[in-house]
């Protein structure tokens, strides 16, 4: 079979869990004897639209770069993208499209050249305009993506939004959108593009959902919390299929010959961002005896706000016995996992699966996570690990607590089996919908 994955981003990239999974995926559809191509859309400035193909570990791969000037250029109006787009699915000609990002334009790409396509909803995006599905209140979002709804937490992004938010929700959204549209043929002003482009972005994704719901053959959910948001949403409930990730199962590890004799070792693995609630468990773990834990944060900050996070967050909690080591490669983290006594998952926002909490049961270490999503689909409560509420500090440094008066109990943890995913099942899955769609 032949299956074109659409990505963003090089297949070499190393950014986050989603290329982490991506490059699995490819893999194992390759080890499954498929014809695998990928092709990434970007958008470049004074770019002409063209296709550069280059071949990287077997898998030729697509370029498609369009000018930045189409980039606001919704799905249905972008004529000259769709065009091209059409254009290079009918080259390769394969018989599934497996959408990974750009996900509406590539679902009404495939409808009009005749090919089934699929699409995974990878994080909250799909549905989010302001991308994680966090409200400004920062609860994790249940309500179903409006102007009303999303106003106040996409106005949250931009610097002293609690004056400007009054003022934006007074105006007419007919206005609103207007004023968007001509900032949007303007060179980026800062401050006011972000602010007053808001109401088209929350137009634009409320588009897309629609694109993607109609012509999309199926819609993949990681977890059964991201499927009810799709469905909260309005995709349609029969093509949405709950499919979790899988990963290349490691070797599980005994806990360290010295378990015990000294303070635990507590990992956290992600971007360091507000979402992930890295302020949240700095807090838990102020309150709490230093000499009894180490904790080892493993990942990096990607934008300017994150860089700023990351530095206050320093200086604030810099009384915590903490290490930072900064991002590192994929195979460091699985050494990083394999060395350390749990794992803390502190995530505030909706998380569609949790790569990372996945691959620590898999080595045989507990993760203490927040009920985000993807955790409660992975982890059984006391069992092989502990779930708490999200953005709550006392009730993690509780069970951070719990764990350091009784390690036997994370010896308990740890000896559990957990049922982890592994790719080579993952990509079975995924084929069967292949085949089934590919048939009709």
């Amino acid at each position: 079979m032949k299956i074109l994955t659409i990505g963003k981003g090089s297949l070499s990239d190393r950014y986050g869990g989603g290329q982490v999974y991506f490059r699995n995926l490819i893999n194992g559809l390759l080890g499954g004897e498929h014809s695998v191509e990928y092709l990434d859309l970007t958008f470049l400035s004074n770019s002409f639209p063209e296709v550069k193909q280059q071949t990287a570990n077997g898998v030729l791969s697509h370029r498609l770069a369009v000018p930045n000037s189409w980039k606001y250029l919704s799905a249905r109006q972008n004529d000259e993208t769709m065009e091209i787009l059409v254009s290079v699915f009918r080259t390769v000609a394969p018989d599934i499209i497996h959408a990974h990002a750009w996900k509406n334009i590539a679902a009404l790409a495939a409808k009009k050249a005749n090919i089934a396509c699929i699409v995974t909803a990878h994080h909250g995006g799909i549905v989010c305009p302001a991308g994680a599905l966090l409200n400004a209140d920062d609860e994790i979002c249940h309500v179903p993506a409006s102007d009303a709804h999303c106003l106040k937490c996409c106005t949250k992004s931009v610097p002293g939004w609690r004056l400007w938010y009054p003022i934006l929700k007074a105006l007419p959204i007919r206005l609103r959108l207007w004023a968007g549209e001509r900032l949007r043929q303007l060179p980026f002003i800062l401050f006011l593009t972000p602010l007053g482009t808001i109401s088209c972005n929350i137009r634009d994704k409320m588009q897309s959902m629609l694109d993607i719901g109609q012509n999309a053959k199926r819609i993949i959910a990681p977890s059964p919390a991201i499927a009810e948001a799709l469905v909260h949403n309005g995709f349609p409930d029969e093509k949405i299929v709950v499919v979790p990730h899988g990963i290349p199962l490691p070797h599980r590890l005994p806990l360290r010959p010295d378990f015990g004799s000294g303070p635990l070792r507590f990992l956290f693995v992600g971007r360091i961002n507000h979402v992930k609630g890295v302020h949240v468990m700095l807090e838990a773990f102020a309150a709490l005896q230093h000499d009894k834990y180490e904790l080892h944060i493993v990942g990096g900050a990607v934008t300017k706000p994150e860089s700023r996070y990351m530095a206050r967050l320093k200086r604030k909690f810099s009384s915590v016995n903490a290490v930072w080591h900064g991002s590192r490669p994929h195979e460091a983290i699985m050494q990083h996992l394999a060395w350390c006594d749990l794992m803390v998952h502190p995530a505030i926002s909706l998380e569609v699966f949790g790569l990372t909490i996945a691959e620590a049961l898999a080595v045989g270490r507990p993760v203490i996570a927040t009920r985000c999503g993807g955790a409660e689909a992975q982890i059984r409560d006391g069992e092989n690990g502990l779930l708490v509420s999200p953005n709550d500090a006392a009730a993690l440094r509780q069970s951070i607590q719990s764990v350091l008066e009784d390690p036997s109990r994370l010896r308990r943890m740890a000896e559990q089996s957990a049922e982890v995913v592994s790719i080579e099942r993952h990509v079975t899955v995924l084929e069967r919908i292949y085949c089934e769609l590919a048939q009709e």
